[in-house]
């Protein structure tokens, strides 16, 4: 039965291929290519080297961020895994012409360019921008959680260490008894050994429960100090909160930032001023989840060209049972009180602030007689309902939200295709370096290879190489008017 043959491996050629014979013109590897050569390292704050001091010479910093674009956009992030695809992968040969930089260069241009790396994404979500991509028009925010590169036994808050010392007390106090009841003198030997050991881990038990006290910290990571125990998947994980915004029109990312809260509540004002800086001079219609209400960040991010859609968080579930939720207290702002659900009144009390926000506090009087305290409240002085200074701006957006449900349902389908891509496609459910910084700078890279793939996948790649290679010529044109000016 005949079969298809390959070429013999030790065939002579007469002409050569050349490395541009293997990667064919639609390759989106052209696409890097043509865009990191376009791009001003310096100015972005990357470490450039002359190449003229003695001593080996350095590699070319075009080239090492070619290669982790390529990498990032294959899910390999490993410097050993990337030292390892310089030696194989044809596609990477052609990029940076077979330079095959080791593992310690590869690791060390991340640590030394981590924030010229953020600036560099920040710089890419302006060109997105700049061709027409991303219009601010909706804009959806939410987190997901990644973990850190910690294991969970290396997590401590004061509950698990309580638990850890009762046991070590427990085993310390059972070898004590043996160790007075045995008369073999190596059974001796071999249970102070034991102790030594249990001994030595109560001490280092000890000094983290004395950091947890110091600091006022509930939890401590000890190889990864900055990673926190998150809720994750319907588990507790020692993570990273990735948080980002995306803009609906073609999904692509608008900003993202890396944090160790242990949810999104947070995050609102941070995220929609991220968002505000890339859309400065227009209107911007934001979208989040629960999760992110906070009444005090919510009056912040509103304002005159900033719309935000986003649902109230339900009330405790004894009282929405009960009837006696917040939503169902009216507010009579002509006498300044509020009216319980069962008609009783809540005058107005006393001013307060938190927070710098100002409120006003309405305290029941007659929770006496309403017969309905138990369900209501739980304070011995009555039920009391705290009123914000700017709390219309906060029912206006509840009425917002409520009104423009069609256009609030769109925040899972706009906001969850980036999570799915570099979770599910990519594989990035884990970090591989420790501390904020790092996992930041991982965050950066990570987006940024998905924003381009997603554009290379909108744009095709000889439009692509083609924009990128005008505006290479237009930035050269530029520079070169700048120094006849100062010449």
């Amino acid at each position: 039965m005949p079969y298809i043959e390959g070429e013999d491996r030790y065939q002579i050629h007469l002409l050569p291929n050349t490395l541009g014979d293997f990667v064919e013109e639609e390759n989106p590897v052209r696409v890097i290519d043509a865009y990191v050569d376009h791009l001003a390292l310096e100015e972005l704050g990357f470490q450039v080297y002359s190449g003229t001091k003695a001593g080996q010479k350095p590699y070319r910093r075009e080239d090492l961020l070619k290669l982790y674009l390529y990498c990032y956009m294959n899910g390999i992030r490993s410097s050993r895994k990337m030292e390892s695809e310089t030696k194989r992968n044809i596609e990477l040969m052609w990029l940076i012409g077979k330079l095959q930089p080791d593992h310690g260069t590869l690791s060390a241009f991340m640590k030394n360019n981590q924030t010229a790396i953020k600036k560099l994404f920040k710089e890419f979500t302006l060109l997105l921008k700049g061709f027409g991509l991303i219009d601010g028009q909706l804009v959806a925010i939410d987190g997901t959680k990644l973990k850190a590169s910690c294991s969970k036994k290396q997590h401590y808050n004061a509950n698990i260490v309580s638990k850890k010392l009762e046991y070590i007390e427990e085993k310390i106090d059972a070898y004590l008894h043996d160790f007075l009841t045995e008369d073999n003198r190596l059974k001796k030997q071999e249970i102070t050994e034991k102790l030594e050991v249990y001994q030595e881990r109560m001490h280092e038990l000890q000094v983290i429960k004395e950091k947890l006290k110091e600091t006022g910290e509930n939890q401590l990571c000890i190889t990864d100090p900055d990673a926190k125990s998150m809720k994750n998947n319907g588990k507790h994980e020692v993570c990273f909160n990735v948080q980002t915004a995306v803009d609906s029109k073609y999904k692509l990312i608008v900003d993202c930032d890396t944090v160790n809260d242990v949810n999104d509540q947070g995050q609102l004002y941070n995220m929609a001023e991220k968002t505000k800086q890339v859309f400065h001079d227009q209107k911007i219609t934001i979208l989040a989840d629960t999760g992110y209400y906070n009444s005090l960040q919510i009056i912040d991010v509103v304002d005159e060209s900033t719309e935000l859609l986003i649902k109230p968080q339900k009330g405790k579930q004894n009282k929405v049972a009960s009837g006696f939720d917040k939503e169902n207290f009216a507010y009579d702002a002509i006498n300044d009180r509020y009216i319980c659900p069962l008609g009783y009144e809540l005058p107005f009390k006393w001013n307060g602030k938190q927070d710098g926000k100002e409120y006003r506090r309405y305290t029941c009087e007659t929770f006496d007689i309403c017969g309905q305290k138990e369900s209501c409240t739980s304070a011995k002085g009555g039920r009391s309902v705290t009123r914000l200074k700017d709390e219309e701006v906060i029912e206006q957006i509840a009425k917002n939200t409520h009104s423009q449900s069609n256009i609030y349902k769109q925040r899972a389908a706009i906001i969850e295709h980036p999570f799915g891509t570099i979770k599910r496609h990519l594989g990035y459910t884990y970090f591989l370096t420790r501390g904020l910084a790092s996992v930041g700078t991982e965050t950066n890279l990570i987006c940024l290879a998905y924003n381009l793939k997603r554009l290379i996948k909108i744009k095709g790649v000889k439009d692509l190489i083609r924009l990128f290679r005008d505006q290479a010529h237009s930035n050269s044109n530029m520079h070169d008017v700048y120094l006849s000016k100062i010449a």
